[in-house]
């Protein structure tokens, strides 16, 4: 009987959750509204400078302006904006931001990011009736998919002096499961750069969080110009799945209920900082969270126990992979780990790094055979001159070990060596 019971919990626990931890004000209904309009065809996909772009950029404003927040249209080069709004007379505030261009025509862009928009409005609504001691500014960017350039150009040019703003938390990639896995992921990034962060974020922690560092994945969303402008912030993903700037990411397959529940957690956390007695402090000197590991290993013990297409190369990375990130204490391990795992949750767009980080990794380590497998895996996603390449490349590894290295090693200059700040400073 115990037993029935325990599993009747279970069952309920989605919804008893968005009834018990959140209030009202972040409605599932609401965000699917969001989303479906934004990934409607109508959009164009959203593409930066499209008519669909600008639609879009007309409807968060009409959603912000109702909510009772006053707006600004942020104009940008070749017709792509910024849409700010902003809630309260506070000097200080607390920034929440999602770019809201997508892949163009042709991709609907639901989860990347109709979903994390979505997101922002209602955490727009909701805050604002919470009598903060601080103002809200929610940002729209534009033209995020082409090199962060809408929030590039937004800490250059706020409208508001940067030096009063708490923190900023960011969304994106919100509504998937993570390399589509039963098991729920919502992934909670930059507290290593603020104590005040970390203790909110810890307070606030949940079983499906994975707490860790953004150099796991690099300046790849909008915090990262914030980061370089030393703005404390929080980056907030369920992360990548097959369907990821592809055409298949649709509304339909978006998981509104753990969407609504993750942007309560979110909507949280906003308060919490926004209620921080003292001004959160940007560390020069990052201090990771101390799980992570243990988060990374549940991504890989997932894996073990759902996925039975796993083929050669990650199934040698991934066993190697759960050893090192034990026991070698330096940032390359879960830098390798959590590539390992991107590449693999989107297999079509997994070529560069299986190429250019994670090949190269494994000559480097002496682990020619899984060297090999991983090249072999990058050759199924790879054409024309890189496809003959990389062929040249395992023909050279198998001939043993005088064989030609003919691609550039893993070195300094690849990304998940590279500090958050040096790489937006000095992308090449």
């Amino acid at each position: 009987m115990k037993h029935v019971l325990q599993l009747r919990l279970k069952k309920l626990w989605p919804l008893l959750f968005v009834a018990i931890f959140s209030i009202s004000a972040i409605s599932v209904d609401r965000l699917k509204s969001h989303v479906t309009w934004l990934s409607d065809p109508l959009r164009e996909g959203r593409r930066a400078g499209s008519s669909g772009a600008n639609s879009s950029a007309e409807y968060i404003a009409g959603r912000l302006k109702e909510a009772g927040y006053s707006i600004q249209m942020q104009d940008l080069v070749g017709n792509r904006r910024n849409v700010i709004g902003r809630f309260g007379d506070a000097a200080k505030y607390i920034v929440i931001g999602a770019h809201y261009d997508g892949q163009g025509t042709g991709f609907l862009s639901a989860s990347d990011n109709a979903a994390g928009v979505a997101v922002l409005l209602e955490l727009a609504r909701e805050l604002k009736d919470e009598k903060l001691p601080v103002s809200v500014v929610a940002v729209a960017f534009d033209d995020e998919e082409q090199g962060l350039n809408g929030s590039r150009y937004y800490v250059d040019h706020s409208p508001f002096p940067l030096e009063n703003a708490v923190a900023a938390l960011v969304m994106d990639t919100l509504g998937r499961s993570f390399m589509d896995n039963s098991a729920w992921t919502l992934f909670v990034l930059g507290t290593e750069y603020s104590k005040e962060l970390a203790g909110v974020v810890q307070k606030r922690s949940r079983t499906e969080m994975l707490v860790a560092g953004t150099d796991l994945i690099g300046p790849r969303s909008d915090f990262a110009p914030f980061a370089v402008k030393k703005v404390p912030y929080l980056f907030f993903s369920n992360a990548t799945h097959k369907d990821y700037h592809g055409s298949g990411d649709t509304p339909d397959r978006l998981e509104y209920t753990r969407l609504a529940q993750d942007a309560a957690v979110i909507s949280q956390i906003a308060k919490d900082i926004a209620r921080l007695t003292t001004k959160p402090q940007f560390l020069q000197d990052p201090i990771y969270p101390p799980t992570e590991a243990d988060a990374l290993e549940r991504q890989f013990a997932v894996i073990e126990k759902e996925r039975k297409d796993v083929g050669e190369a990650y199934r040698l990375m991934f066993a190697d992979l759960r050893s090192r990130i034990r026991t070698d204490k330096s940032r390359e391990a879960p830098q390798i780990a959590a590539t390992a795992l991107l590449a693999f949750a989107t297999p079509r767009l997994s070529s560069y790094m299986l190429s250019f980080i994670l090949g190269p990794f494994y000559e480097s380590q002496g682990k020619r055979e899984i060297a090999i497998a991983v090249y072999d895996e990058a050759i199924k996603w790879s054409e024309g001159d890189s496809k003959v390449e990389l062929e040249k490349k395992v023909r050279g590894l198998r001939s043993g070990p005088n064989g030609l290295a003919l691609l550039k090693p893993f070195s300094d200059s690849t990304m998940p060596q590279r500090s958050l700040t040096a790489h937006i400073n000095d992308p090449e």
